[in-house]
């Protein structure tokens, strides 16, 4: 189960200079059309660049500029994107079962990945989980490809004992929830108590 992002971005940015140059050069022929006077003369832009070299700098740096463009956008409908899902351990766990036999644990999916973790979904559980060890009055998770950081906050002033405690709790949590590829975790903790 790997879901990727869609790419938005780039699809976007390339409709909407699509777009405008379209609309541009509708505009320019029903004015030309009506017998009005263009925004952008159809005579104009070919005789502005008839005038002009192929080797000169002006040519050189906006063909860079295009290629560059394209090959980003290029890049960007190629490779995947972050994987939005954090997929859950398949191999078979030991469940107690009788006769002493391995069997597939509640998350496994029968040897195929079918459940996982949203990165949404797995930041709220450790926000929450954060928030309920004992000194910490709020907290924020945030959820990468290879790592998760949360920053809790306390009143207290004295923060090293509170940020092993929540580092336990979190790391505890994480072990259980039987991920695949189980990111690292990075606590920190704030206090909110004003230095005097």
């Amino acid at each position: 189960m790997t879901r990727r992002p869609r790419r938005t971005a780039p699809a976007l940015l390339v409709a909407l200079v699509l777009l405008a140059l379209g609309a541009l050069a509708a505009t320019s022929a029903i004015q030309t059309l009506l017998g009005r006077t263009p925004v952008v003369s159809l005579d104009a832009v070919p005789s502005a660049l008839s005038g002009v070299a192929w080797q000169s700098p002006a040519v050189l740096i906006v063909a860079g500029v295009a290629a560059l463009v394209g090959l980003v956008l290029l890049l960007a409908a190629i490779l995947p994107g972050p994987s939005h899902v954090l997929p859950v351990g398949t191999a078979p766990a030991a469940t107690g079962g009788t006769g002493g036999a391995e069997e597939w644990g509640p998350w496994s999916g029968g040897g195929v990945e079918t459940a996982g973790w949203h990165r949404n979904d797995l930041a709220l559980r450790l926000r929450r989980r954060a928030q309920t060890v004992e000194g910490v009055t709020g907290a924020t998770a945030k959820v990468r490809r290879r790592r998760v950081k949360v920053v809790a906050r306390t009143h207290r002033g004295s923060t090293g004992e509170l940020r092993q405690a929540v580092e336990t709790a979190l790391s505890s949590d994480l072990d259980t929830l039987g991920l695949t590829a189980r990111p690292r975790l990075r606590v920190s903790v704030s206090s909110t108590r004003k230095e005097r």
